[in-house]
């Protein structure tokens, strides 16, 4: 007899013993994962049309927002308001 092999994509591990916030569920997380990993940007594309349909399109854009959020730090980590502010905070702690 066969058996049928548990399906590991977005498993909560915690069995329901943690609540997440929308954004951070295991499958968006997953989704991240698995798009990140793609060898080209033909299969990234590919993999973000499987993984919206697997997990819909608003947590699909949660996943999404995830993968670009270092290029918006490195962004904003270059703009002036950034760096005057991080020039106030080195005044304040000396």
């Amino acid at each position: 007899m066969k058996t049928k092999k548990q399906k590991q994509f977005g498993r909560d591990w915690t069995n329901g013993q943690l609540k997440f916030p929308k954004h951070l569920t295991p499958q968006v997380i997953h989704s991240a994962l698995f798009v990140f990993n793609a060898p080209t940007k033909e299969e990234i594309k590919g993999r973000v049309e499987y993984c919206a349909k697997q997990i819909g399109d608003e947590l699909m854009s949660y996943a999404m927002a995830l993968l670009v959020l270092p290029t918006l730090m490195d962004n904003m980590q270059q703009s002036n308001e950034y760096k005057e502010w991080q020039q106030s905070r080195i005044k304040t702690l000396n």
